[in-house]
């Protein structure tokens, strides 16, 4: 075989003669050194982008890591929150719940810190992926423990604002207490040698028409006319506690009303059983009499007399 190169300029033509064999032996070791020379680079490639590809993960894990340390930071201030709130509170129950439950741990910090310390070493091949794993169901079993915890603390301060509204604290009218709790000479047979009786409640004497107000929460269950008591009103405030307001002149509100603490439902009378214009206030707890002064806030000497007597303008 003859190769002839004839070039454009003055150059003398190129003339090179092979034999058939070393043509075939050139072009077969061509393509042998062009075949390794592309495995050798291929190897180098995709070595280069394994290696980019480690980088790129390691800087992700090495972000991830570091949120999950946020995340259990919070989760700490979060527990720290929760121990101090349930000590205000005085819950019963003030244990951790998640300390007490069964089966449970959770990476110290030191087990944080080494994990960090691979991570930045660039050793992200002796971090498993079952690791991650375990750590991330962990944060997420403490994020689940703290929710209960702050909803049973959620429900104990709403359930305390309600029992406070619906505990009848307040007078329910102004005026001068004329009869206490408890036993007393019957205002009606005063010339009886055996008079006495047990009076269920407290009178406030006032003038007639004064405002009456609802002493807590509640829904009235009663509300008509009831031999002695006159018109009476009955207002139920749950938690097994009622107040009952007879001798009114007028009720302002009617059976299943919804009534607030302080919310005017009546104005004073002398219907039923009575001697002149007063209330005859009363705290039942679990359908039996209790002395209302048990539950009225007392702010002075003269309120506690009743000595302030105003009308109704």
């Amino acid at each position: 075989m003859t190769l002839l190169v004839i070039p454009q300029t003055r150059l003398k033509p190129w003339r090179w003669q092979v034999t058939t064999g070393f043509f075939l032996f050139m072009l077969g070791l061509w393509s042998s050194l062009t075949v390794c020379a592309g495995v050798v680079a291929g190897r180098h490639v995709d070595y280069w982008i394994t290696k980019a590809d480690n980088q790129v993960m390691l800087t992700k894990m090495t972000r991830l890591a570091q949120e999950m340390e946020r995340a259990r930071t919070v989760l700490d201030q979060a527990k720290a929150t929760d121990r101090q709130l349930r000590g205000l509170l005085t819950l019963s129950r003030d244990r951790d719940p998640i300390e007490a439950a069964t089966g449970v741990g959770g990476p110290t910090l030191s087990d944080r810190l080494s994990l960090d310390r691979l991570l930045a070493a660039g050793r992200s091949d002796v971090v498993r992926q079952a690791d991650w794993h375990r750590e991330i169901a962990r944060l997420r079993q403490d994020a689940e423990g703290r929710l209960a915890s702050f909803s049973e603390i959620a429900w104990y301060v709403g359930n305390r604002k309600s029992l406070r509204n619906a505990t009848p604290s307040i007078w329910p009218t102004e005026g001068q207490i004329t009869s206490w709790y408890g036993y007393r000479f019957s205002p009606m047979r005063r010339e009886d040698g055996e008079s006495g009786e047990f009076h269920p409640g407290v009178d406030i004497a006032n003038l007639p028409d004064t405002l009456i107000s609802a002493a807590a929460d509640g829904t009235v269950l009663f509300s008509g006319w009831s031999h002695g008591y006159g018109n009476l009103v009955v207002v139920d405030h749950g938690y097994g506690l009622q107040t009952v307001y007879g001798h009114t002149s007028k009720a302002l509100v009617k059976l299943g009303d919804r009534v607030l603490k302080g919310q005017v439902i009546a104005y004073m009378g002398t219907t039923g059983r009575s001697t002149g214009a007063h209330l005859h206030y009363e705290v039942r707890r679990q359908g039996k009499p209790a002395n209302p002064m048990q539950f009225l806030k007392v702010r002075g000497p003269g309120e506690m007399l009743g000595a302030a007597t105003r009308a109704r303008s």
